[in-house]
């Protein structure tokens, strides 16, 4: 019984507050201000934070909140809330949509709330008992908007948002003198955001004033100017003030039409799960506000808890129901194939060097070569996709450093000794087989030579390779003190003595050119009678018009090169001057300029040519090093380490 009495003492009261709303309504048409549902929406995200709105309306709530808002979102927006009061006498709902296009955002919304079949009472002043009256009408009054709006961003040379809304509103009173009244009003909102973290905005409701006729009367709308910041005070991105894994947004709004504020605050401890605070005031007081969302499939759920002081029986519970969109991405890969990419960093290829051991770096790694189809799915919205190759990295199952195998994978650190002579430095990569692509192997290799460097051309000398290199072709020697003697001349005798060399004839061919005499100034006996004689005879080098070879004569540099030539195969009769420094006529162009273009002189690039300079020791070894038929078999050695006496 006490129970029962409690209830209906509730929904006396209850009814005692719809009724002054109705009262109060009465009086406004009186003194000329018309009620407005959509100054407070009642949405569960926003009222989670203390009634936060201006800056915190991305969503179909924007509609009315803050048209403004509706640029921040790149997919359709619907929100709907809905709130009855206990035994369904007060109904408050809410539908919000929102569609961003390339030429703006479109939106329409509807709000209503109302009162139905209350039956009127009356308070007994002796026993202080509510009582029913059933000889009056059952009373009612309904309030509702229907709104369309418009927004767009403007991003230069401010970051800039602009909206506005048409609002329509239709009012009803039933029972004792029911009455229906109409009427239009204008909403327009603005979001600027002066840094990548704060954002500001303003509200203007009902701007441009507006009425709403009432049979006998007609209200004025009254207007409300909101102004709101959101600023992101923690997130995981640069556009928060202060980086953070979980992110953190406060909000606070100001209604300079009631000097009331309200602070709130959202916390997302997950990325689809937020927790939200607030304080409320209003004018009846102030009080806490909670709320939590969720957010799954491009669908949010909100909840608050907010205690309104001065509604007695309001319930304190909210829901909200929002599609905000979610764009949803799928990778699918197909292995199509792999590669082992081994590369040696240290040594470069055909090092030279007089040390006994060698640092070697490489790298060795392999590649997945796969198939990816990305899907980005939008839930009840689209898909849309892409397909390209992309390659990911994966261990080797197996790595051979000089034949034996070694843990290193990636990059790859050791000191290895040299013999004298062609050293190999090589590394040999595999892959892990599978079905879909069987096991890949890739090799590197690095070739170093170890010399004993004459005392007198050491490894800095400008002419080390091509002299290291016809000594290990044993086309040239140095002497018995080991020196080379670079920069001596080199006679006629040594020159084509090592042109004879690098041919390889057998012995008994060579000696049977050492029984005659082919020069007056060459006797048998001399230690290069046997190499002049063969070079003259296949016109490497001519004698002189005495009969007389001068195998002591220093050569200059154009009879060297003259000579090199022909041993090259190289003569041009309409050559020119190769050389700014010699003479259209002169006798050894038509050598000169095939030796060039064939890269003989490289060692002369953007130098005078200087015929009369005699010609020495290490420039015939890097100009016989340049003949074609020496480099394949520099080239050969260094491959193989096979020294080919055949041309």
């Amino acid at each position: 019984m006490q129970a029962d009495e409690g209830c209906l003492r509730f929904g006396f009261s209850l009814f005692i507050w719809i009724l002054s709303f109705v009262i109060c309504h009465s009086a406004s048409a009186i003194n000329g201000i018309a009620a407005d549902p959509s100054r407070s929406l009642y949405t569960a995200r926003q009222l989670g934070m203390g009634g936060v709105s201006v800056n915190f309306s991305d969503d179909g709530s924007g509609v009315f909140a803050n048209p403004a808002q509706l640029t921040n979102f790149e997919f359709p927006q619907i929100t709907s809330a809905s709130r009855k009061i206990m035994l369904d006498e007060t109904q408050y709902i809410f539908a919000g949509w929102a569609m961003p296009t390339a030429y703006g955002t479109f939106g329409l919304g509807y709000t209503g709330m109302g009162v139905g079949g209350s039956i009127p009472t009356s308070l007994d002043p002796v026993t202080g008992r509510i009582t029913q009256n059933p000889s009056l009408e059952a009373g009612s009054f309904s309030n509702s908007i229907f709104a369309v709006s418009y927004s767009r961003k403007i991003t230069a040379p401010v970051k800039l948002s602009l909206g506005g809304n048409l609002k329509f509103f239709n009012q009803a009173v039933s029972g004792s003198g029911g009455d229906k009244g109409t009427g239009m009003g204008i909403d327009l909102g603005a979001n600027y955001q002066p840094n990548k973290w704060l954002q500001t905005g303003i509200v203007l409701q009902n701007i441009v004033g507006g009425s709403i006729k009432w049979a006998s009367v007609e209200d004025k709308l009254g207007a409300n100017y909101k102004l709101g910041a959101r600023a992101a005070l923690f997130g995981p991105s640069a556009e928060a003030l202060y980086v953070y894994p979980q992110r953190i947004d406060a909000g606070l709004d100001l209604d300079i039409s009631s000097s009331l504020f309200h602070l709130g605050f959202e916390y997302f401890p997950l990325k689809n799960i937020s927790l939200r605070a607030g304080l409320n005031q209003e004018s009846a007081g102030a009080g806490l506000t909670f709320g939590v969302g969720m957010e799954n499939g491009g669908f949010r759920y909100d909840y608050a808890y907010v205690q309104r002081a001065g509604l007695p029986g309001d319930n304190p519970h909210y829901f909200t129901l929002s599609y905000v969109g979610e764009r949803k991405l799928t990778i699918e890969k197909k292995l199509k194939s792999k590669t082992v990419a081994i590369k040696i960093l240290s040594p470069r290829d055909r090092l030279i060097t007089d040390s006994d051991t060698v640092e070697v770096r490489a790298e060795a790694t392999a590649s997945r070569i796969l198939s990816q189809k990305r899907t980005w799915t939008v839930p009840s919205i689209s898909a849309t996709s892409d397909a390209f190759d992309v390659t990911e990295s994966e261990p080797l199952e197996k790595v051979y450093f000089n034949g034996k195998e070694i843990e290193a994978r990636g990059s790859i650190e050791a000191v290895e000794p040299l013999q004298e002579g062609r050293n190999v430095v090589q590394l040999i990569g595999f892959t892990k087989p599978e079905q879909a692509a069987p096991s890949v192997i890739d090799t590197a290799e690095a070739r170093v030579l170890r010399i004993r460097p004459f005392t007198d051309t050491p490894l800095s000398h400008w002419a080390i390779e091509p002299i290291s290199l016809t000594v290990v072709l044993g086309l040239v020697s140095g002497y018995p003190n080991n020196t080379f003697k670079p920069e001596k001349g080199i006679t006629r005798a040594e020159l084509v003595t090592l042109l004879v060399k690098s041919i390889g004839l057998q012995t008994e061919i060579l000696d049977a050119y050492g029984t005659a005499e082919a020069f007056k100034d060459v006797k048998k006996k001399d230690w290069a009678a046997k190499y002049v004689a063969y070079g003259s005879s296949i016109k490497y080098v001519t004698g002189y018009a005495d009969g007389a070879f001068k195998p002591n004569k220093v050569l200059n540099r154009a009879e060297g090169v003259a000579i090199l030539a022909r041993y090259a195969g190289l003569e041009d009769m309409s050559a020119g001057a190769a050389f700014s420094d010699l003479k259209a006529d002169f006798w050894a162009n038509k050598y000169i300029e095939p030796a060039k273009k064939t890269g003989m002189l490289k060692y002369l690039a953007g130098k005078e040519f200087k015929p009369s300079e005699p010609f020495s020791r290490a420039e015939a070894c890097e100009v016989l090093y340049r003949v074609p038929t020496i480099q394949k078999k520099a080239n050969e050695f260094w491959e193989t380490g096979i020294i080919s006496a055949a041309r």
